[in-house]
C-alpha cells in the first residue's frame, strides 16, 4: 500500500473509532443526566454501548501496558489505531501507570454496570478528545500529500 494509502486508510479507522466511541459516551451521558432525550433510549442500547466502551478500553489499557507497542497479532484484532496510543502515552508519561490504573478503574465499573460518575465521564472525555486531535493531525497529513 502506497504512503498516501495507508494514512487514508489510518485516517478512516480513526475517525471510525472515534464517531462509535463519540456516539456511545453521548448515549451513555444522557441516560446518565436524564435528559429530555433519554426516556427513548432502551436497556439494550445502555448495555451495548457499555459493553463496547469496555472492550475499547480494555485493548488500550492492554496496548499501554506493552512496553513495545502494538504486536503483530494484536494490530490485526485491536480497533485501536497505534497512533492513538502512542498520542496517550506520550500525554501520560509521567503518570501511565496511574492513567493505566484510573482507565481500568473505568472499564471495570462499566462492565459492572455501575452509575457513571464525574471522573469516569471525565476520563471518556478525554478519550474523545485525544481521538479527535489524532483524526485531525491525520486528516492534515492526508491533505498535505
Amino acid at each position: 500500500m502506497s504512503g498516501i494509502g495507508i494514512i487514508s486508510q489510518e485516517y478512516k479507522n480513526t475517525a471510525n473509532l472515534f464517531k462509535n466511541l463519540n456516539d456511545y459516551i453521548i448515549l451513555l451521558k444522557k441516560h446518565h443526566f436524564k435528559l429530555q432525550s433519554a426516556n427513548k433510549i432502551t436497556y439494550q442500547e445502555i448495555i451495548t454501548a457499555r459493553n463496547y466502551l469496555a472492550n475499547i478500553l480494555g485493548q488500550i489499557v492492554a496496548q499501554l501496558s506493552d512496553s513495545n507497542g502494538v504486536g503483530e497479532g494484536e494490530q490485526n484484532l485491536s480497533q485501536v489505531p497505534p497512533f492513538f496510543i502512542k498520542r496517550l502515552q506520550e500525554q501520560h508519561k509521567g503518570d501511565i501507570s496511574w492513567y493505566k490504573n484510573d482507565l481500568e478503574e473505568v472499564q471495570q465499573g462499566l462492565v459492572g454496570n455501575e452509575p457513571l460518575t464525574e471522573k469516569f465521564i471525565g476520563h471518556l472525555d478525554e478519550l474523545c478528545e485525544q481521538l479527535d486531535a489524532e483524526t485531525t493531525r491525520l486528516y492534515r497529513k492526508l491533505r498535505r500529500r
